[in-house]
């Protein structure tokens, strides 16, 4: 579905402050004593989206008639503003991420939620970046870029954006010409 600049950019104005208001809230609760787990979570929920977006990227937007004929769309008109507005990615993990971990620690569901809404921010500029910015062979996004047009013009490959590292992991990276895509 198409959807409008607004809310195809929104969550580049609302993930911010998201983050700022959890990580507040972590520091109003645990003080400075809380800037170890706090920093710890945040950096595993980094990591743990780069497998949630290689999960869903792959399953879910290749495998799952509804989202399938979006991706599908997306992977036809690769240019157009297409998806579900951001905020309800968003939404999902904080639904899925803080509200089941809050019981268990307000600072490590803060982390966890921030850090996994910056890879979900990260991801979207990424793939905005690659099929929007002149990137250039040499620039820091080049090979998030080869790898994502490696995906567009190859079936069932580089389903990673951000990284190709669980590509590596599953076997999922394209050969071509005897050379694995860069990761």
């Amino acid at each position: 579905m198409t959807i409008s600049k607004l809310l195809y950019f929104g969550d580049f104005i609302v993930i911010p402050i998201a983050v700022v208001a959890l990580l507040a809230l972590a520091i109003s609760e645990g003080g400075a004593v809380a800037a170890g787990p706090l920093a710890l979570s945040l950096g595993f929920g980094l990591c743990v989206w780069t497998f949630v977006e290689y999960v869903v990227h792959r399953f879910v937007y290749h495998h799952t008639p509804f989202f399938t004929q979006l991706h599908g769309a997306h992977h036809a008109k690769p240019l157009a503003l297409l998806g579900f507005p951001s905020f309800v990615s968003s939404g999902l993990i904080v639904a899925a991420v803080f509200l089941p971990l809050r019981g268990y620690s307000l600072v490590v569901a803060s982390g966890m939620t921030s850090g996994m809404l910056l890879g979900y921010a990260l991801y979207m500029f990424v793939h905005h970046a690659t099929h929007h910015f002149a990137i250039q062979p040499g620039d820091v996004l080049y090979r998030a870029r080869v790898r994502h047009m490696a995906h567009h013009y190859r079936d069932g490959c580089n389903f990673g954006v951000t990284t190709g590292f669980w590509d590596s992991v599953f076997g999922t990276t394209i050969r071509r010409g005897g050379r694995i895509a860069p990761v």
